[in-house]
Parts: structure tokens; C-alpha cells; sequence
């Protein structure tokens, strides 16, 4: 007997090492059988080679049945357990039956409510989780807008955010913006891939440098992260708001709208599906106190995770917070706007001139840079024969011919009184000559109110012309000396006239 029991144990030992090894090599489903097959295999050997009148074996068959599979497992195994242990002894007994039921039911009872009790701890704990990590990628994203007021900054925090693998980590975003007039979205920024591959390739390169969400909103700062085909499709947008369309229904509704398959009839839509090779996605609203500002869109193109509930309340908190900050920096750049120009022409002020003269000597300094000054021919003269009002007119006349006579890089300030200026990025001064000529010549065949009374018989201008290349010193101020000798020549030489600095000595 005390070989049958010590084989008993060794048995058990090996088969318990065996299923405690398997049970960690299968899922969750798989390991359930293993642990029922273990037992009635140990019930089995039990019951043929030690001691068949035995009942505990069958006993614990029922408990690992009815633990595993629950009330089901627990009455099933009670009636197996029943049935093999009477074949074995020839004898029916109805009150072992009983007892065994009793025993499977109860069991079977007690591990439902455990497997309901740790669902629902487990169902607290990944709420938890999910919250924390809101809460985090909420407290980075505000701390990131409030060092900015750059609207290109603040949609790549947020559309970063959204699609980080530490943010809220859907696969792709991007931000249409309204257009003052409220009748159209232009596109505005894009964050993730245009594909499949492309989306694994950029969480590989994620994963292996272990980048945090600050991290990434560095590296879309510094253009080395950015999605630069998808934003060459974003920025090419243009969509015309229409009530029947997703985009202008999400912004009347000021809701977002979860699409789980792509209705063909909605312009939108259609846009988004043959564009961007959408399937499911979320527009979101971007609204503060009633304005509307655009809408950012998500979807998973990539791993095609079905978006929930749960994570679409995840990102209203940062589409509410993206509006407040967008909103902010549109009225900063209008107030620094307001700040830098001049309010009667149109052009920018002195202020910024010297803001931009500044910055390109910085940042350009190994290029040319010329400057065209202009000063209006006898302008005291026309003020005192027609009015300052007139005056005002001309002068606003005068800044949109030099707008219309420069190049798009080109850039013209108001200067002072009846002087501008122009400043022209990497050009020689041959060229920035030519364009000073055109400036003077359309001024001259312009017609203007009054200038028959002019000491010429018509508004001329004078023009000086310097480039950085002519100075010994990269300074600011000494470009604006020798344009502004230049233009001191052509105003003694007669006027109406472009000067390039050190062709005449004004002195001579």
C-alpha cells in the first residue's frame, strides 16, 4: 500500500510539473482543459491502480471542472465523477449523487462570482490606467501650449498627442482650420503615415529610441519626424462647408461623429476615403465659446483597431483644449500683426523692418541681401498744395505699386513719413536695381489725384540701392546708411531716379 501511495505521489508530482509548465506555454482557454485533463487523468490512475472505492480524486476533478468551467464545468463533472466511481464499485448511490452536485453547483456558483469580482477589478484597474494616462498626455499638452503661442507649434503638440505611442496613441491625426469667412476647411497639419508600412516603420523607430510624448513634439518641431507626405496632401485640402457633408454637420452640431464605414453620398466622406485610404475615423469639433475654429480627425490606418467609446471621450478633453489654444493664437498673431503694421498703407512698420532686417542679416548671413530705400519726391509740397488727407491717399497708393511691383520673397515696410523701404533676400545688387527701376517706373506712369502741380508735373519717387556685400561690417545700420546715401544721391542729382550706392558720390 505504501508503494501504491508513494507511486500516487510521484505521479502526481510529475503530471503537476508537466501541466504547471504547459499552462504557461497556451492561452487562457487551453490551460482551463489542461488542468480538467490533469485531474481526470490522476482520478483515473487513482481509481484502476490504487484505490478504486477512493473519492477524493473525483472530488477534486470537481473543483478544478467546476473552477474552470463554472456551473456548466461543476454539474457536468458531478454527474462524470458519479458515474465512473459507480462503475468502479457496482453500486448506485443516490446520495453520493447528491453530494456531489451539491458540491459542483456550489463550487461552480462561488467561482462566478470570484471571476465577476476580478472582472470587475480588472475592468477598475484598465479605467484607471486609461485615466492616468489621459490625465498625463492632458498635463503634457498643457504644459506644452502654454510655452507657445506658434499656431504651427500648438497643432503639432496636439496632433502628436493623439497619435503617439505614449499619447492617446491612435495611428494617424489632422487639423483643418476655418477660413475667416466660415465657409470653407483648409488643411493645416497631418501626423502619421499614408500607410501600413510606413505606419510599423515609424513605431519601430518609436519603440527603439523609446520616445516620450515631449520627445516627439521636439522632433515634429525640428521638421526631423514630420510626415512629410501626408501634410503635402493635408495642406492641399480645400473643402467648402455644405449642411448635407460630415464636416459642416460636426461643426452645427458641435458633437463628434464616429464613422465605422465610408458613406460614398458624403462629399467629405469620399475625400477622406480616396485620399487618405480612411475606413473608420472620428471628426471631432474645434470649438470655443460659439466660434468655430476647424475639426481634427483620427483613425487607425494601420493596426485597423476598432475606435470605442471610451477613447473617443479621451480626446474631447484635448479637442476642447486644442480650440482654446488655436483660438489664443490666431488673436496673438492678429495683435502682433496689428503691432508690426502700419495702419495707413498696409505695409509692415519700422518696428518690423528692423525686426526682419535683423533676423535675415542673422540667419542669412553668408547671403547677399539688398535694400531698396524710397523717399517721394517733394511730398511737403504736395501736402501743402492738396491737403493731408490726399496725402494720406497717395501715400497708401504708392505702398501697394512697391507690393505690386516686387517679388513674393520680397518684403516692404513703411519706413517713416514719406519713405519705405524694401528688402530683398539673397539678390545682388544688379537685380535689386532692376526691380528698384520697375518700382520707380510704374510710381511715374501712375496716375495720382493732383500731381500736375508736382515741381516735375507728376509723382515721381527716388530710389537708393545697397546690398549687404558692400559692407565691411554685417550690420543693420550700416545697410541702412548706405541705401539711405544713395537715395540722398538721386534726390541731388535731380530726383526721379535709382542710385546704387558707391556708383555716385553725392559729395562730388
Amino acid at each position: 500500500m505504501f508503494i501504491s501511495y508513494f507511486s500516487l505521489l510521484l505521479f502526481t508530482c510529475i503530471l503537476g510539473s508537466m501541466t504547471n509548465y504547459l499552462r504557461y506555454q497556451v492561452n487562457f482557454s487551453l490551460n482551463k482543459w489542461i488542468l480538467t485533463i490533469s485531474s481526470i487523468l490522476l482520478m483515473v490512475i487513482n481509481s484502476f491502480w490504487i484505490n478504486p472505492t477512493s473519492q477524493i480524486n473525483m472530488i477534486l476533478f470537481i473543483l478544478v471542472t467546476a473552477y474552470c468551467f463554472k456551473l456548466t464545468g461543476g454539474i457536468v463533472a458531478s454527474l462524470l465523477g458519479w458515474g465512473f466511481y459507480s462503475i468502479q464499485v457496482w453500486e448506485f448511490n443516490g446520495l453520493l449523487l447528491l453530494g456531489f452536485l451539491l458540491l459542483g453547483i456550489c463550487i461552480g456558483i462561488i467561482s462566478i462570482y470570484f471571476e465577476q469580482k476580478n472582472k470587475e477589478e480588472d475592468e477598475w484597474t484598465a479605467i484607471t490606467i486609461r485615466n492616468s494616462k489621459q490625465l498625463n498626455v492632458l498635463r503634457e499638452v498643457s504644459s506644452a501650449i502654454q510655452n507657445t503661442y506658434e499656431l504651427e507649434k500648438i497643432l503639432q503638440i496636439i496632433t502628436t498627442s493623439v497619435t503617439a505611442g505614449h499619447g492617446l496613441g491612435f495611428n494617424r491625426s489632422m487639423i483643418l482650420l476655418m477660413d475667416e469667412n466660415e465657409t470653407k476647411l483648409t488643411g493645416a497639419i497631418g501626423v502619421g503615415p499614408m500607410n501600413a508600412e510606413e505606419g510599423y516603420k515609424n513605431w519601430e523607430n518609436i519603440t527603439r529610441n523609446k520616445y516620450r510624448l515631449v520627445d516627439l513634439i521636439e522632433l515634429q518641431e525640428k521638421d526631423t519626424f514630420l510626415d512629410l507626405k501626408l501634410n503635402e496632401y493635408v495642406k492641399s485640402l480645400e473643402i467648402d462647408l455644405d449642411d448635407q457633408y460630415i464636416f459642416s454637420r460636426v461643426l452645427k452640431d458641435a458633437t463628434p461623429v464616429h464613422i465605422r464605414s465610408i458613406d460614398m453620398n458624403d462629399k467629405d466622406q469620399q475625400l477622406l476615403s480616396t485620399m487618405f485610404n480612411m475606413e473608420e475615423f472620428v471628426v471631432f469639433p474645434l470649438i470655443n465659446h460659439g466660434t468655430k475654429i476647424g475639426v481634427l480627425v483620427i483613425d487607425n490606418l494601420v493596426n485597423k483597431k476598432a475606435i470605442t467609446n471610451n477613447e473617443i471621450d479621451s480626446v474631447i478633453p484635448i479637442a476642447h483644449q486644442a480650440a482654446i489654444a488655436i483660438e489664443q493664437a490666431n488673436l496673438y498673431a492678429k495683435i502682433e500683426d496689428m503691432a508690426l503694421k502700419d495702419e495707413l498703407t498696409g505695409l509692415m512698420n519700422h518696428r518690423a523692418f528692423q525686426k526682419t532686417l535683423h533676423r535675415f542679416l542673422e540667419d542669412d548671413g553668408q547671403k547677399e541681401l539688398a535694400m531698396i530705400m524710397i523717399d517721394i519726391d517733394s511730398f511737403k509740397h504736395f501736402n501743402d498744395t492738396n491737403g493731408h488727407l490726399l496725402g494720406n491717399h497717395v501715400l497708401f497708393q504708392v505702398a501697394n505699386m512697391i507690393k505690386d511691383s516686387i517679388r513674393e520673397a520680397d518684403q516692404s515696410f513703411r519706413f517713416g513719413g514719406e519713405e519705405f523701404v524694401v528688402l530683398l533676400p539673397d539678390t545682388n545688387i544688379a537685380t535689386a536695381s532692376k526691380i528698384a527701376e520697375r518700382i520707380r517706373r510704374n510710381v511715374k506712369n501712375a496716375a495720382f489725384p493732383n500731381e500736375t502741380y508736382q515741381p516735375l508735373g507728376c509723382l515721381t519717387i527716388s530710389l537708393g540701392v545697397a546690398s549687404s556685400y558692400q559692407l565691411t561690417t554685417k550690420s543693420g545700420d550700416h545697410l541702412i546708411h548706405k541705401a539711405d546715401q544713395a537715395l540722398y544721391s538721386a534726390k541731388d542729382l535731380g530726383r526721379d531716379r535709382v542710385i546704387i550706392y558707391g556708383e555716385v558720390d553725392r559729395h562730388a
